[in-house]
């Protein structure tokens, strides 16, 4: 399914490139490896190719049309309950779905400029910066971490300076 040259985010390791492949047997028994780069001078992994499928292995986005259509749409309105309000973002987060994570994002940001966050949601949009950072790093060949996420902050500051309409909506819902 995926060749040399693609872009993917796996669900533990993050955003990588597929360098090549690599024949090895383990006890008798020999297996086809994906030999993935990852981001950010973090080393590779090798991935069976026959288990890629299996373990929500997806391609990375193409461009960073997906993001910049989330931090465009009006926030949601979070709860006010800290304990629905993490579980509606953490439940967004394990879905690995780049809008999901960049609506997460945005509506997290928002409630940062209006109300605090718990130390719970300060991870959880550290985590989201860094997931998303990672994926932007992958696509664009001429972007380091520090400079996607640097990118990504400013899109962030961006949309809350020049809002087409700052204010959440009413009764929304995240994803």
């Amino acid at each position: 399914m995926y060749s040399r040259g693609d872009q993917i985010i796996h669900p533990r390791y993050g955003a990588g490139t597929i360098v090549g492949k690599k024949k090895l047997t383990f006890k008798g028994k020999t297996r086809n490896y994906h030999i993935v780069e990852l981001v950010g001078d973090r080393g590779e992994v090798m991935i069976p190719v026959e288990a890629a499928n299996d373990m929500n292995i997806r391609p990375a986005i193409e461009d960073l049309s997906i993001i910049e259509e989330a931090f465009a749409a009006p926030p949601s309105v979070l709860s006010d309950d800290y304990r629905s309000r993490q579980a509606t973002i953490q439940k967004q987060i394990q879905t690995r779905e780049p809008e999901a994570m960049a609506t997460a994002l945005r509506d997290l940001f928002w409630r940062e400029q209006t109300d605090k966050l718990t130390s719970v949601e300060l991870k959880m949009k550290s985590s989201l910066v860094k997931m998303l950072s990672h994926e932007i790093a992958v696509i664009c060949a001429d972007m380091t971490v520090e400079k996607a996420t640097s990118h990504l902050t400013q899109m962030l500051y961006r949309m809350v300076q020049e809002p087409d309409d700052p204010r959440p909506e009413e009764g929304s819902e995240p994803l």
